[in-house]
């Protein structure tokens, strides 16, 4: 080839260069329990492969739906049915909060998840088993076995409520049966190997459970009674509640004989008149516990006290009915706080707090909400000083299976109903004190505190500030401040209750460098 000839096809060759090429999409291979395997849609992010979630659910006979205002998937097979999102790494698959590894991802309106994903949420839904080999990126499902179960049982009273509590050493797949005077749970697929074949409680409400390899039974003493039955997770649960049944309403008036002729008026129907949110402020402390002292002697049960009144009167003005667990310097259980929040049917919980820390310049608020496990050591460290303060009896032996049961399941209604809520107050709460101290936000944090347990409402717990720092110490001694804290969490609830605990969490406020401090 002569040198001229040769330069067009060298400047071909260097805009072909110059021109992107985009590489395939990966894919990874999908083995159905059949044996026979297809291609499904693949990513590759952060050293991990995720999978398409709807190629693997239509494999094996199941739907996938997107709702793009919401951002939520919805995954269905026949009865059972499973919801996700894309920004927190927890699944509901049917009734029961599933926590996953990672978060699903969404690129244009596909879901991928992780391996680990599908043997979480898809195994119970389609009763099959996954493995995944990362070297031939392939994902395996094959039917799973008979599964032996063992189970337990225990029952507890509580508030008017028999709990009948069934710990299985895997979560099993049941349906219910409700009879007059029984409640029936059948396994279908799998074998029960229970502890024991009947226990006999003493208790008003529960005669006996019988425990058989098919199915358990909870057999009722009476026929007035009402049942709801619900599975919670970590560790795998099965609670029956028993109440006494509603008294029968009663019986309509009748109404009165129309004269012919008569004019007869319309009845005026009253406009319902909205009832007021409930706020349960907890002013931490009280009797004997004192809590943190400050450098000049000032002690935080006293202090969050004087601070709870001047929150109920910004409250009260504002419209909200407010109850506090405790209006005078006395010792308060946690479950007394709890109940009381529960009884006076709390829209919201606000557990009040002055914060102490070795280092005196530490300053600011901190804002918890709960969790079994601490997002930090310092959060750690706060929930065990705050939990100790109420006296722990030790229970007797035979009592330490309820009590364990109980403890769990209110951590998991209150975890499931109201956790997203709690976590939006927290925000709102923490960035409007942000603005008002001037200072870059501490974060918001989760811990154990025992009082949050159990709140059937948002609950959060707030450090107001840090009763170890001197010129803090001095600021929430003050009538001025306290009510500007206190117009500060009025505002808090007020944006809370306005905007809906759904919306996306405000934007921690950060002032300028210039003024921080």
């Amino acid at each position: 080839m002569t040198r001229p000839a040769l330069l067009p096809c060298l400047a071909l060759a260097a805009l072909l260069a110059l021109v992107p090429v985009r590489a395939a999409d990966p894919t990874a291979t999908f083995v159905a329990p059949g044996g026979s395997s297809l291609l499904v849609a693949a990513a590759d992010a952060e050293g991990k492969t995720w999978l398409s979630v709807r190629d693997v659910a239509t494999a094996l006979g199941g739907t996938l739906a997107h709702e793009a205002a919401t951002g939520s998937f919805e995954l269905k097979i026949g009865p059972h049915t499973a919801v996700f999102g894309t920004g927190t790494p927890i699944a509901v698959v049917d009734t029961r909060l599933v926590p996953l590894a990672a978060a699903v991802r969404a690129e244009a309106g596909t879901a991928y998840a992780e391996p680990d994903f599908f043997s979480r949420v898809l195994s119970p839904l389609f009763g099959v088993a996954f493995t995944w080999d990362r070297a031939s990126r392939t994902l395996a499902a094959r039917p799973v076995e008979t599964p032996e179960i063992g189970v337990e049982a225990t029952v507890s009273a509580f508030e008017g409520t028999t709990k009948v509590v069934f710990r299985f050493s895997q979560a099993p797949s049941y349906r219910t049966e409700k009879g007059a005077d029984q409640v029936v749970l059948r396994f279908p697929g799998a074998k029960l190997v229970p502890a024991t074949p009947e226990v006999v409680p003493d208790d008003e409400r529960v005669a006996r459970l019988l425990l058989r390899p098919g199915e358990l039974a909870v057999v009722l003493k009476g026929k007035d009674l009402s049942t709801n039955v619900y599975p919670l997770a970590a560790p795998p649960r099965i609670v029956v509640d028993v109440t006494r049944g509603a008294p029968p309403a009663p019986a309509a008036a009748p109404a009165a004989t129309r004269v012919p002729g008569a004019l007869v008026l319309p009845t005026p129907t009253p406009t319902p008149r909205p009832e007021p949110r409930v706020v349960v402020i907890d002013p931490g402390h009280g009797g004997t516990e004192e809590g943190a002292k400050g450098p000049g002697g000032l002690l935080e049960k006293d202090v969050v006290l004087a601070l709870s009144r001047t929150v109920r009167e910004v409250l009260t003005a504002r419209g909200y009915r407010v109850v506090t667990t405790r209006d005078s310097d006395a010792s308060v259980g946690f479950q007394d706080r709890t109940a009381t929040a529960n009884e006076a049917k709390a829209d919201v919980f606000l557990s009040l707090h002055m914060n102490a820390s070795r280092s005196p310049s530490a300053h600011g608020t901190e804002v918890y909400y709960l969790s079994l496990d601490a997002s930090d050591r310092a959060a750690a460290a706060l929930a065990d000083a705050e939990n100790e303060d109420e006296p722990k009896p030790t229970p007797s032996a035979e009592t330490n299976a309820a009590l364990r049961d109980l403890d769990l399941i209110l951590w998991d209604l209150a975890q499931n109903q109201h956790l997203t809520a709690s976590s939006r107050l927290a925000e709102i709460i923490q960035a409007d004190f942000n603005r008002l101290l001037g200072i870059t936000t501490r974060g918001v944090k989760q811990a154990p505190f025992r009082v949050l347990i159990g709140v059937n409402a948002p609950a959060v717990l707030v450090e107001v500030a840090f009763l170890s720092n001197p010129e803090e110490e001095k600021k929430i001694a003050s009538e001025a401040f306290r009510r500007a804290v206190a117009e500060t969490l009025a505002g808090s609830l007020d944006s809370f209750f306005r905007v809906g605990s759904d919306a996306l969490a405000p934007v921690p406020f950060a002032p300028p460098p210039a003024e921080r401090r």
